[in-house]
């Protein structure tokens, strides 16, 4: 991401709060998400999902090209009652360092990623990815195609974690959507 791509989040950000409630895609898939442990939300703006991970009892990490946009986190999670950790972070030079017990990516995709979700998660550690895939550009200009994965691309994506769930479909927010839920794979005995 360029210099010009941060610059254009922040006044994003700085015009208006683009804070939005929880998707209700997420609250869909709810039981999958753990509720202790140390969570990475990628690319998570805002916050929407920090917050309410770190209501869920997570140690939180949102990690974001903006800092105009992490500063509205930070104050909605001091007004939510919960602490959550800011990072202002270009993706382009990786993850945050740790091993995470959940990393979350909801409507951001990077294949270059991938390889570093499997070597950051903790052992018994969960990825969960809410994405459009290539159908949702039928309908919809935004995100426009050439960010999208393959309908079914993102489990091709995770070769070196246990696949517990993928599907794909339209779903409660009207775009088609890839839901990929992994883990570390168990250690054979």
């Amino acid at each position: 991401m360029t210099q010009e791509d941060q610059q254009k989040w922040d006044r994003k950000y700085s015009q208006a709060s683009l804070y939005q409630e929880v998707s209700k895609v997420v609250q869909a898939y709810e039981g999958y998400f753990p509720r202790e442990g140390r969570a990475l939300d990628i690319a998570g703006g805002a916050g929407r999902h920090s917050v309410w991970l770190a209501q869920r009892g997570l140690d939180v990490t949102l990690v974001d090209v903006s800092r105009e946009a992490l500063k509205q986190a930070h104050a909605r999670a001091e007004n939510s009652g919960v602490q959550i950790t800011t990072v202002c972070q270009d993706l382009d030079s990786g993850l945050p360092a740790g091993k995470w017990d959940l990393i979350f990516s909801n409507l951001f995709f990077d294949r270059q990623l991938f390889p570093l979700f499997a070597q950051s998660l903790a052992p018994g550690g969960r990825l969960i990815v809410i994405q459009p895939t290539q159908t949702n550009a039928s309908r919809h200009k935004k995100p426009p195609a050439r960010f999208l994965p393959e309908d079914n691309e993102l489990p091709t994506l995770v070769e070196d974690l246990e696949i517990l769930l993928y599907e794909n479909d339209w779903l409660q927010e009207g775009r088609f959507d890839g839901v990929l839920i992994a883990e570390t794979r168990s250690a054979k005995t």
